[in-house]
């Protein structure tokens, strides 16, 4: 897996705050001992189509943690439902969840890969 772009700078104090509130609710969720478990059981293996950036979570307001390029291929973990995105005409509020983005996993919208969330299970 190629990971582009590090966080630095303001970047990354962005992605430290939005984590303080996630890491609390995603603890919260599901008990220590299965957290991460998902990303080593479920690694599909999916091929960019679009450009596309990688987000802190499901929704277009997310931080950027990255971006997805043609050709690129990459690593998927499970897709979820979260806000709507548009890219060359088309919406889905369908994301996909990449594996080791950014200080967590990331999520693309399914609309930038070839065969959207295909063959994977959900979050």
């Amino acid at each position: 897996m190629r990971v582009r772009g590090r966080l630095t700078g303001a970047g990354l104090g962005i992605a430290a705050v939005a984590m303080v509130g996630l890491s609390a609710t995603a603890a919260s969720a599901q008990p220590a001992e299965s957290i991460g478990t998902k990303a080593e059981a479920a690694n599909v293996p999916v091929h960019v189509t679009s450009d596309a950036y990688i987000r802190s979570v499901p929704a277009t307001t997310g931080a950027v943690w990255g971006n997805v390029q043609f050709g690129d291929d990459q690593e998927a973990i499970c897709f979820t439902e979260g806000g709507d995105a548009g890219l060359g005409g088309r919406t889905s509020n369908v994301w996909v969840q990449l594996d080791q983005w950014g200080p967590s996993n990331g999520y693309v919208t399914e609309l930038a890969l070839q065969n959207g969330h295909a063959g994977m299970p959900h979050c």
